[in-house]
């Protein structure tokens, strides 16, 4: 299942930002102690998603060797695998248009419901991102307009 593809589920909030953070590694040996993992940072906010690469990790209370997204076996193992979806929960109002870095369209689904900042209660949003065409390794931005 290593190489299967993801699908990334960003709930905004009141505020309408999200951020999380996604740690992979091989599951089997002790390869992260070296640096042989992904650590993502995504985060949502003013229309845009960025996945930007995190530096540092701490397991049990331990730091391990740093990231390097291109230094690393693990990272290259899996340099091929995608985001296949993206759902966004809680947008406020359909958006005109969704971009790749600004530049490629991606193709999109959308569900009117509630904005998360909404007061009543019912059904939220839902916006599906189809294929946008980014990888699980690295840095992206997708823009909201």
């Amino acid at each position: 299942m290593w190489q299967d593809p993801f699908t990334l589920i960003i709930s905004l909030s009141k505020e309408g930002t999200a951020s999380g953070k996604l740690y992979l590694d091989d599951g089997e040996g002790y390869g992260h102690e070296k640096g042989d993992y992904v650590l993502r940072q995504f985060d949502y906010a003013k229309g845009a998603l960025r996945s930007i690469s995190k530096s540092s990790l701490t397991i049990s209370g331990a730091e391990v060797a740093e990231y390097d997204p291109t230094g690393n076996a693990w990272a290259q193992a899996i340099g091929h695998v995608r985001i296949e979806r993206i759902v966004v929960l809680g947008l406020k109002a359909e958006p005109k248009s969704v971009k790749v870095g600004g530049m490629v369209d991606i193709e999109y689904t959308y569900e009117k419901g509630l904005g998360s900042d909404s007061k009543k209660g019912g059904m939220g949003s839902r916006l599906v991102l189809k294929n946008p065409g980014v990888g699980v390794v690295e840095d992206w931005e997708i823009n909201f307009s």
